[in-house]
């Protein structure tokens, strides 16, 4: 019987050991979450595009939701991620350029089992943020937002169903250039759209004259009446509506036994506004306009001068710096401009004129650009609008030549240099 019993014991501690063995998750590693961070269309082995001049920003948020093998998901991040240097102990980025890494102010370890979403938002307002009770469905929210000259507001596309395969901060040796290459994919759209306006003088080769010099300044006050007190009253301007709402959805549609079929996927804009009922029809990529308008001011800081004999002047001259609008119909962003002819032979001026573009003296409200401009419907969100304004003065003719481009052309971290991070030791 004793015999009997010895045996069955150690019957008893072999399958504990087998068992431990199949289910003990201690042999795993530990992983830290880090992040892969760019914004388009540069996204792709980038960690520094966030920081460039045009955005400056150096900090986003994450809300990050866990979905266990077995029971509930739970919140898992609601916390903000950081730039990181490469030193011994490594500090935060705060401008310039020598970021090293992407990561939470503590740290956050990959769960050992199931995997987690992250959705992810950067700017200088936040979004109000909601989850479904099973935490699949995730909202974003800008409401009654009015939009500053240096607003940036800027969501990633949500990386969904990752879990531990995404080491933090493995680096593309190929490349030579320490490229952080893997973590978690956020790449970042911007919500609002960006404007420049310049112009230049320029005429019909038929017309060109050789003894006479033209000059053109767009004015920034111009008192049509002769009264010095209201001096300031007619200006040259650009007036885009400044606010406005937005609702960003974005849901995981698989089903929870399903591969984990790590992604990355837009944000649905809401785009069936209604009021009272009515669609709404100045609706442009998901944002619903309120109801300020924002009167932008243009003036030039130097006159621009045709030499005598030249088609164009020699020079172009800003009339507003980059600044952000909200996404709108351009047939609701009045424009007018009021602008200065000078003729000159010589030093003498012999001719000199005041004009106007959208402008009505009797008070009615300027022109709608896109009356002016005719082929540019909208102001989009991601996207950077330039108007070149070319005057005639010859021919009393102002042309407005519009160009759309990619909100961010610049290479993804082409300003920056890091050094590699190799298994955890720095190389100087």
């Amino acid at each position: 019987m004793k015999k009997f019993f010895i045996f069955a014991a150690a019957a008893v501690v072999a399958m504990a050991a087998c068992s431990k063995n199949e289910l003990n998750l201690d042999s795993v590693p530990n992983k830290k979450i880090g992040f892969e961070v760019a914004n388009y269309p540069g996204q792709t082995r980038a960690n520094v595009a966030l920081t460039n001049a045009e955005d400056g920003i150096y900090e986003f948020h994450t809300y990050a939701y866990q979905f266990p093998k077995q029971g509930d998901a739970v919140e898992f991040m609601n916390t903000d991620i950081f730039a990181w240097d490469n030193a011994a102990t490594p500090q935060k980025v705060t401008s310039g350029t020598g970021i090293y890494m992407w990561a939470p102010e503590n740290d956050y370890y990959w769960p050992k089992t199931g995997y987690i979403n992250f959705y992810s938002y950067a700017g200088t307002q936040a979004p109000a943020e909601s989850v479904s009770a099973d935490k699949k469905t995730v909202t974003l929210t800008y409401a009654n937002k009015t939009i500053a000259s240096t607003d940036n507001f800027m969501v990633a596309d949500a990386a969904l169903r990752f879990n531990s395969n995404q080491e933090t901060y493995a680096v593309d040796g190929t490349e030579g250039s320490g490229h952080v290459t893997t973590g978690v994919p956020t790449l970042f759209r911007h919500l609002l759209a960006k404007l420049y306006v310049d112009v230049k003088i320029q005429i019909p080769a038929a017309k060109v004259s050789a003894n006479t010099i033209w000059k053109v300044q767009v004015l920034d006050g111009f008192d049509f009446d002769g009264d010095s007190s209201i001096a300031d009253g007619e200006k040259s301007l650009i007036i885009p509506v400044n606010k406005g709402t937005l609702t960003l959805t974005n849901a995981d549609a698989l089903a929870a036994d399903a591969a984990l079929n790590t992604t990355t996927q837009q944000w649905t804009r809401k785009a069936d506004y209604t009021t009272e009922g009515t669609p709404d029809t100045d609706v442009v990529s998901g944002w619903k306009p309120g109801d300020t308008n924002e009167n932008v001011q243009l003036s030039q800081a130097t006159v621009l001068t045709l030499p005598v004999s030249a088609t164009e002047s020699t020079a172009i001259e800003q009339l507003l710096d980059w600044r952000t609008v909200m996404p709108q119909l351009t047939d609701n962003v009045a424009l007018q401009l009021v602008y200065k002819v000078q003729a000159l032979h010589g030093d003498t001026v012999f001719m000199e004129e005041i004009r106007t573009v959208g402008v009505v003296l009797n008070g009615d409200s300027a022109a709608d650009i896109h009356d002016l401009t005719g082929s540019l419907a909208q102001w989009e969100s991601n996207k950077k609008i330039t108007y070149h304004i070319i005057i005639d003065p010859v021919s009393e003719k102002v042309t407005f030549d519009p160009a759309v481009e990619a909100y961010d052309a610049v290479e993804a971290n082409a300003d920056d240099v890091i050094n590699i991070n190799n298994n955890g030791i720095v190389t100087p």
